[in-house]
């Protein structure tokens, strides 16, 4: 047997040195030269003094990597011989000792591990009566030896830890196993569970969640959605999310007073119709709330046993036979007379400045033609939607109105009648009318509308995706408030949402009596129609009021307004982004596996826990979004979903996030400081930093697009920015544009063609004089140069993780 000790040594004082080029040509040529390559890692990983350390960005990680880079030129077949069971059995041995996933990962599929997982199967039991449940939910994965394990005896224990996200890649690539875990879990939801019993077997970390009905249901549906299985798997849940949901119903009636009676008894109605079990709880919560008369009809038309119907009912219903058939019919009555009244709104509420002759309800394809061909030469159109409520049990919401009003007229999509009748060329006007830039659309919230809206076709789905000229009042409510508060000539602290909006201009509230409301119900009642019209008409009243306040107050553009310097959550432009060579199916498996990813290809999103540290990721080359503070971590699950972005938090967030996003796309960050943070991603990530990527984005809004702008545009710009301090475009200006590599930049405005002013102020005459050319972010205007911040930044800050050479160096201005 060949001594590769003196190979070890070589390759040790090259990686300790930080030669990183010379360490693979070593590597690459040992390998070449060695009668047995596999013995040759074998020695070198066992000699590696980091070998336990866990880093995924470590020698025997690198180690191994080379090796299989050696393996893929060919290699395979003709070592083959080499591979034979007592060597992978050794080498499984020391897999099984790394904490590391995306390690572990690396000696599975380089020692090809899978070939011999019937015999290292009973290994793998062992442990797990060790009780080393998430090395063997990981290794089980690796070898695909997922139908050798129960749920009951890996999966169960693991989530009664409150550890199944442990499990996240076992799971999804065994749906028996999804069934069955979500089995257990709706098998125990409203029942008494012996958690004395429990915890001896399983150790229980969390018994409230065990108990807790609400937290379990909570735990199915996330489970349901993550795996895109039906929720008729889970009968329980369903039963108690529908109890619940009948509560609320009448928690909102008799509590807070906000719903009308008919929606009140059409939301029962289809309670019992989705959920006939619901009767005797009907009765209990009838009984509870002090309505027994009300609850009389139900009880006959229900044909409830006598066990089911509380004493006291009993006695009423025996008292007054009278009731059986009344179904609050006198209650309905009264409220039937108040809504025949169109033009009578409620007092101290906003009221409707539109006719009823002048809404449109739109049943039919001849009325939505006419409807098309009226807001398609409008230029202002306002936008809403409503849908019935589903207290999270059953089908998804399905939109059943669509109100869209200009500055005249409102219209009311039935969407309920239209559905059956409405073609592909129909839907598609509906697409068109959103990506029409010639046309402004308002909504308020507008993006859950669109949300929403989409599933009605996929013709209006492309519509939106393809969406021009939209306002969401929603947003620039708040940058109105933050910025221009004058603008409002009432404040509001009592009211939320749109409400507020319409308070802050008119100093009246809306009356949101039906916004909790059968919509799904026909016929539509009045107040229902009157509801729908009015939260539409008052984006109109509130584009128009704006409009004019706006004009007197001096500001401009205020439909496209952002937030002043210092506040604006800048957001990449894909059309000026540069060509990402690697598909998103490439990065995802890279991500997963842990294998070597280069920096311009990991995308991740860092939560308000490490604002920092997204700026220090950008000069390394990584695309990295940051939340605003005060942005919600629940954020991140939308970058998640979207983009697939590897979500960074720490803390808490952590163990909320997690519950939503698999385990390899969301990391806990242990290090307190930036700088830190940065060699522990670029390690856990096993991220591949060239000083090429150093500054290949932007630290301040992660764009990746430059100007090249020479010295003597800078010094033209600085003297004319210094010379006025209102660098807006005007009509002078429009010829005095200069051509530069990445674009253009006006002399006279100081901005780009994307109207991006550059930011020149900071920029001392000595630094222009001596540097030739700058680089201006494409996105915000800053200025970048080569200068000695490059240079500390490669020998000092990230020396341990830079590799490779370049040119290219930027400093911040």
């Amino acid at each position: 047997m060949e001594d590769y000790t003196s190979t070890f040594l070589a390759l040790n004082s090259l990686w300790k040195e930080g030669k990183k080029p010379e360490f693979t040509r070593l590597m690459q040529e040992s390998l070449s030269t060695a009668c047995d390559p596999y013995k040759l890692v074998s020695v070198c990983i066992k000699l590696s003094p980091d070998l336990f350390k866990n880093r995924s960005s470590g020698m025997p990680a690198n180690i191994i990597i080379e090796l299989m880079s050696f393996l893929g030129k060919g290699n395979y077949h003709k070592y083959e011989h080499c591979l034979h069971e007592a060597f992978q059995v050794d080498m499984f041995q020391v897999a099984v000792r790394q904490k590391n996933v995306g390690l572990m990962r690396l000696f599975v599929k380089a020692f090809q591990l899978e070939r011999i997982k019937v015999l290292l199967l009973p290994h793998i039991q062992e442990m797990m009566r060790q009780g080393q449940l998430k090395e063997v939910a990981t290794l089980a994965t690796l070898l695909n030896l997922q139908d050798e394990f129960s749920t009951e005896d890996l999966i169960v224990p693991l989530f009664l830890q409150d550890r199944l996200s442990l499990a996240d890649e076992f799971l999804l690539t065994s749906p028996r196993h999804q069934k069955e875990i979500l089995a257990f879990i709706d098998s125990i939801i409203g029942k008494q569970v012996n958690i004395n019993d429990l915890h001896k077997t399983y150790k229980i970390k969390d018994p409230k969640k065990v108990k807790s009905s609400k937290m379990l249901c909570n735990t199915v549906a996330k489970l349901l959605k993550k795996f895109d299985l039906d929720v008729s798997i889970c009968p329980h849940m369903q039963k108690h999310r529908a109890r619940g949901a009948l509560r609320y119903i009448f928690y909102k009636y008799y509590i807070e007073k906000g719903i009308q009676i008919q929606a009140f008894q059409s939301l029962i109605d289809d309670a019992l119709k989705e959920s006939p079990h619901l009767g005797p709880d009907l009765m209990h919560l009838f009984d509870e709330y002090h309505d027994l008369e009300a609850a009389v009809p139900y009880a006959r038309k229900l044909q409830l046993q006598p066990d089911d119907i509380p004493k006291r009912l009993k006695e009423v219903i025996s008292a007054s036979p009278h009731l059986a058939d009344g179904h609050m019919d006198a209650a309905s009555d009264k409220q039937l007379e108040e809504e025949e009244c169109w033009d009578e709104g409620r007092l101290n509420f906003y009221s409707l400045n539109v006719p009823l002759e002048e809404v449109v309800i739109v049943t039919s394809v001849e009325e939505f033609t006419k409807c098309m061909s009226v807001l398609t030469e409008s230029p202002l159109i306002a936008i809403d939607s409503e849908w019935k409520p589903t207290f999270g049990i059953g089908s998804a919401e399905q939109a059943a109105l669509l109100q869209m009003a200009t500055q005249s007229r409102a219209f009311l999509l039935d969407l309920v009648a239209l559905q059956p009748l409405l073609e592909v060329p129909h839907w598609a006007c509906i697409g068109q009318l959103f990506s029409n830039p010639k046309i402004t659309k308002i909504g308020y919230g507008i993006k859950g509308d669109f949300k929403i809206l989409a599933k009605l076709h996929s013709e209006v789905k492309k519509g939106f995706a393809n969406a021009k000229n939209v306002v969401d009042l929603d947003q620039i409510k708040g940058i109105l408030i933050e910025d221009y508060p004058d603008i409002f000539p009432h404040s509001s602290s009592n009211y939320k949402g749109l409400t507020d909006l319409v308070y802050r201009c008119f100093g009246l509230p809306l009356d949101k009596t039906e916004q909790f409301s059968n919509w799904a119900a026909r016929p539509l009642m009045k107040s229902q129609l009157r509801y729908a019209t009015m939260d539409v008409v008052c984006l109109i009243d509130i584009h128009t009021f704006l409009d004019k306040k706006a004009q007197e107050l001096n500001i401009e553009d205020w439909q496209n307004i952002k937030p002043k310097k210092g506040k604006e959550k800048v957001k990449k432009d894909r059309t000026i982004k540069k060509q990402i060579p690697m598909t998103n199916e490439d990065v995802q498996a890279k991500v997963m596996n842990r294998e070597p990813i280069l920096a311009a290809d990991l995308q991740v999103i860092c939560d308000t826990m490490v604002q920092g540290l997204a700026k220090k990721l950008r000069c390394c080359g990584i695309d990295a979004e940051a939340l605003e503070t005060g942005e919600s971590c629940d954020k991140c699950i939308e970058y998640y979903e979207k983009e697939k972005r590897i979500v960074l938090t720490k803390g808490s967030a952590y163990d909320r996030l997690s519950k939503f996003i698999p385990s390899s796309f969301i990391y806990k960050v242990q290090k307190e400081s930036a700088n830190q943070q940065v060699e522990e991603i670029i390690n856990v990530f096993n991220v591949k930093v060239t000083t090429k990527d150093i500054f290949a984005r932007c630290p301040k809004c992660n764009s990746a697009s430059y100007l090249f702008v020479p010295s003597r545009i800078i010094r033209a710009l600085k003297e004319n920015t210094s010379e006025k301090s209102d660098i807006s475009m005007t009509d002078s200006d429009t010829d005095n544009w200069v051509q530069c590599e990445g674009g253009e930049v006006n002399l006279s405005s100081g901005c780009t063609r994307q109207g991006i002013p550059v930011v020149v102020a900071g920029i001392a005459d000595a630094i222009i004089s001596k540097t030739e050319t700058f680089y201006v972010c494409a996105q915000c205007g800053k200025c970048y140069w080569d200068g000695s911040h490059y240079k500390r930044i490669i020998n000092s800050t990230l020396s341990d993780i830079v590799q490779g050479s370049s040119n290219e160096a930027l400093q911040g201005e």
